[in-house]
């Protein structure tokens, strides 16, 4: 009779070692399981939804002030080889896109006026780049301007 009480104690020990081991078993596949998807869904995310990266901005040297008299522009190309204009009106430098914000045809400086005029379809912006007149939904593109010491003129320009 002992044999067989002995007998049941140790199936009961051996039962509940074993489910024991296929408790800390599961558990263990649950927490594998749980880092890689969870791993999976950051990079999906991250992928899905991208991080803004800063805007970088690069200055451009254009020329100096003694190249650029009142009611002067002086034409150069950003860093993608568009064509943009520097002016210099009664207001300061300004510098401005080419590039109608219409159908994107050139622009073009009216000293005589203080306006920039775009042929293709009559358009009229102001010394500023805002619309005056025509189709253009929105104003010219514009870029900041700095002088330094030595009267060199630069223009800040987004890097792409």
């Amino acid at each position: 009779m002992e044999s067989r009480l002995e007998a049941n104690v140790t199936d009961k020990k051996e039962s509940n070692d074993v489910d024991r081991r296929s408790f800390f078993k599961r558990v263990l596949m649950g927490l594998g399981l749980s880092a890689g998807y969870g791993t999976g869904a950051v990079y999906f995310l991250n992928f899905i939804i991208p991080r803004k990266k800063p805007i970088k901005y690069r200055k451009l040297l254009v020329g100096s002030l003694e190249e650029l008299p009142r009611g002067g522009s002086i034409t150069f190309k950003d860093l993608d080889g568009r064509e943009n204009v520097l002016v210099n009106t009664d207001a300061g430098l300004k510098a401005m896109s080419t590039t109608c914000t219409h159908l994107g045809c050139k622009v073009y400086w009216e000293p005589n006026n203080d306006r920039f005029f775009c042929p293709c379809h009559n358009a009229v912006f102001d010394v500023n780049g805002n619309v005056v007149s025509g189709p253009p939904p929105r104003p010219l593109d514009k870029y900041e301007v700095e002088v330094d010491e030595n009267e060199n003129v630069y223009v800040m320009l987004k890097e792409s």
